[in-house]
């Protein structure tokens, strides 16, 4: 049965906890990301896009979607919020196509990370950004090498 109050997109359901234990192996990993410190000021919408944009991008990084990585983007439209005029959904389907697109070529990922890098206008926002990208990397316990290079990238795109 659907969840109703399921915002992610994946099919997941959002758990109103805060944080979720997963075992990995003999490893249990936490991950309590509205344990995240907020920004100190709200962000603004279009900070907020660039963020989910990034993080639809990092979901694609390694080929490999984990159900821990899409509760991280659930948890974070939780933590952050949303624009009650602009339906989650909608704005989700459009940045996953783009996300998507961006992971075709060098030169669309790059087109794709100076949009969002250009949305993010404060070194705030920034470091909050590149902050949830390394959290939903290491949301399944590991982080393959095309993630840490998408993470450099990202890092890079957002110094400008």
């Amino acid at each position: 049965m659907p969840d109703k109050n399921n915002r992610s997109g994946f099919g997941f359901r959002s758990n109103p906890v805060n944080s979720r234990q997963h075992s990995v192996g003999s490893n249990s990993i936490t991950i309590s990301f509205r344990k995240v410190e907020k920004p100190k000021a709200p962000l603004p919408q279009k900070e907020r896009e660039a963020i989910i944009d990034l993080l639809h991008l990092c979901l694609y990084a390694d080929s490999h979607i984990a159900l821990n990585e899409g509760e991280v983007v659930s948890d974070l439209v939780e933590t952050i919020g949303w624009d009650t005029n602009l339906s989650f959904t909608s704005y989700e389907s459009k940045s996953i196509a783009a996300a998507r697109l961006a992971k075709e070529s060098p030169d669309a990922k790059k087109e794709f990370l100076s949009f969002a890098a250009e949305r993010l206008q404060s070194n705030e926002a920034r470091s909050f950004a590149l902050e949830v990208c390394k959290r939903l990397f290491n949301a399944d316990g590991t982080t393959a090498d095309a993630e840490a290079a998408l993470l450099a990238e990202i890092r890079a795109a957002l110094k400008k």
